[in-house]
């Protein structure tokens, strides 16, 4: 392979790797809050989700490519001036934002990152008096769903058993690494 020709794949593999990343605001606040529950999902594990094979829930998800999901107890170290902060460095971070609603006692804020008139990445904030939940997703939501994508999200007893199992076993290691302190 000729020089040219691995400057040329190296740099193409920064470019995928880029397009395809979690934005760097979501990256930070993950690790500002190491305590924060996150998951994971690629397109083919959210059409493992939607056990009932639901047009609907495969509509909803069929231009994600990848989601992360950060939830965040306000409980702990969580001020209004956070959010706001957060907010920013979306846009600092290229996100524009599209829409702010409130459903169900909850908001939610979304942003999305475009180039050439096609949807890069969607960050949707959903927040609500005890939780932060950040869906980053790279690829987009339908606008007018968003607030039905949280809900099937939310109300998926498969993806609350995985919450629940990350959770357990999050304690599980508070658990033993205190009893090893002692």
């Amino acid at each position: 392979m000729t020089k040219l020709q691995c400057i040329f794949l190296f740099s193409s593999l920064l470019v995928v790797q880029t397009i395809f990343a979690q934005s760097k605001t979501t990256q930070d606040l993950h690790k500002s809050y190491p305590d924060a529950r996150v998951i994971f999902f690629y397109k083919n594990t959210l059409r493992m989700i939607n056990q009932t094979d639901s047009k609907e829930f495969d509509d909803l998800i069929k231009d994600i490519d990848k989601l992360k999901i950060l939830i965040i107890d306000k409980s702990v170290n969580y001020s209004a001036s956070n959010f706001k902060k957060l907010s920013s460095n979306y846009k600092q971070d290229g996100f524009e934002e599209i829409m702010t609603s409130r459903v169900e006692g909850r908001s939610f804020d979304v942003y999305l990152k475009e180039k050439n008139n096609k949807t890069l990445g969607t960050v949707v904030l959903v927040n609500d008096v005890d939780k932060l939940y950040v869906l980053d997703v790279v690829g987009s939501v339908p606008m007018q769903k968003i607030p039905e994508f949280f809900k099937q999200i939310n109300n998926s007893t498969e993806l609350q058993n995985v919450i629940k199992e990350i959770a357990g076993s999050k304690n599980e290691e508070k658990d033993k690494s205190k009893k090893e302190d002692n």
